[in-house]
């Protein structure tokens, strides 16, 4: 029997793909979805931060209109960076023209010595950038963007997001993530030439009513029954055997665990002191999701907006109603703010809440007549794993011993790695392939 830890998109996708394998799955919450949720909040719809679907395999575009026809709207990435007073559009680095004359030089001129400095160093590899998966993440911001834009947009913004110093942070997961343009492209953007559309994210799926909960819903009439409120308390590997908080136990003959790599090793027993060293030294950051239900509608058409400079408390701000309008009761928008943090981190909730309204305002998305008719607070524990030279080394060893004990860890937090909804998907259906399904 296959057990299944957890009830997110991994785990369902896991279980959905086994089809008549023999499984059980199981889920510590009352629903599933793990942070592929939405909830209900004085008629506003808010999802656990913006949770969009980026497609780029066909197999995924035809689970989804199996799972829900129909449901998903296909949008144009609108989005913007908040900088030098100005809204630049994404990505910041291939559309400079709104901002001030000497920092569209500064950071033109920047642009060009750094790819003079790869040309004639090789830095990184080929004309696309490869990644030099030797290169501090910083160290790959500065010789792939130049000093301009590096402390314009990107060091400034990254440093907010991950709370952490970025030379201490690897670069061997930027290439899919972050777009690198061509000096052709950067000439043109600082021109008012624009370039929305680059990088993975220019397009995505939404939920035209529901909000993103819809998706991880619509894999329960295919699957087994899932077992909510039971969460895995510990693990003997040797045994094959799992206990639950609800003092029961369950053998089994492989084991699909979605749960955070370092909550599923801190709960197997007789852990090897090496894969304990390993645990303890793998690091994440939390984020703090605001969601808040404003008497306006229409504040801003962006989808989203980054905010790089420190007087702004957030990382990035987005509008759930140019999702979906059925997020928001008519006449109203919905918004999300997100606030990256160090796990164990006290927060002031209400002192963050009031410092984005006026942050917000600053900006001229928020006016003083603005009203908020809902907010809340929703903390994620788990939101991106700090990829440092720590990770890289160490990683793969775990994983191997997981593997040799009839363990698969996958997931954005089983696999301890940057990943889209679709790979999420897809990692689920490569294990459930894996196991027989």
């Amino acid at each position: 029997m296959i057990l299944i830890i957890g009830a997110g998109l991994a785990g369902l996708s896991a279980a959905y793909y086994l089809g008549h394998r023999e499984y059980e799955i199981c889920e510590k919450d009352h629903e599933v979805g793990g942070l592929c949720r939405s909830y209900r909040a004085d008629g506003f719809t808010f999802d656990y931060t913006g949770h969009l679907m980026h497609v780029r395999r066909q197999e995924t575009m035809n689970l989804l209109e199996t799972l829900l026809p129909q449901a998903f709207t296909l949008h144009r990435r609108r989005a913007s960076i908040y900088a030098q007073g100005v809204f630049t559009p994404y990505p910041f680095q291939a559309n400079l023209y709104k901002l001030p004359r000497e920092v569209i030089k500064e950071c033109l001129v920047g642009f060009i010595k750094a790819v003079e400095q790869r040309s004639t160093a090789n830095t990184f590899g080929s004309k696309t950038l490869s990644n030099n998966e030797a290169a501090s993440f910083k160290d790959w911001i500065i010789g792939a963007f130049g000093k301009g834009i590096a402390n314009y947009f990107m060091l400034p913004y990254n440093e907010k997001l991950w709370q952490t110093d970025l030379s201490s942070l690897s670069s061997d997961w930027v290439e899919w993530s972050i777009p690198v343009p061509s000096v052709d492209e950067v000439v043109g953007g600082a021109l008012g030439i624009e370039n929305e559309q680059m990088g993975y994210s220019a397009q995505f799926y939404y939920p035209g009513e529901g909000g993103i909960g819809v998706l991880p819903r619509s894999f329960l009439p295919h699957i087994n029954e899932v077992k909510c409120g039971k969460q895995l308390t510990a693990l003997d590997l040797k045994e094959k055997r799992a206990w639950f908080s609800d003092g029961s136990t369950q053998c089994y003959s492989a084991l699909v665990s979605t749960a955070p790599l370092t909550e599923l090793l801190g709960m197997i027993r007789r852990l090897p002191p090496e894969i304990a060293a390993i645990k303890s030294n793998l690091k994440h950051i939390s984020v703090l999701d605001i969601n808040l239900g404003i008497n306006r509608d229409a504040l801003s058409d962006q989808h989203w907006i980054y905010f790089p400079e420190r007087d702004f408390p957030f990382y990035r701000a987005g509008c759930y109603s140019n999702f979906s309008a059925a997020t928001a009761p008519a006449g109203t928008t919905s918004l999300y703010i997100e606030v990256s943090y160090l796990p164990g981190t006290l927060l002031d909730k209400q002192g963050i809440i009031n410092a984005a309204f006026q942050s917000l305002s600053r900006c001229g998305i928020l006016i003083d007549q603005d009203q908020i008719l809902a907010q809340s607070a929703v903390e994620l524990p788990y939101a991106y794993v700090i990829y440092d030279s720590f990770r890289k080394d160490h990683l793969p060893r775990v994983m191997d011993y997981l593997a040799r004990n009839s363990v698969w860890s996958i997931g954005r937090y089983g696999s301890w790695k940057y990943m889209s909804m679709e790979d999420t998907i897809l990692e689920g259906k490569a294990v459930a392939e894996a196991l027989g399904g």
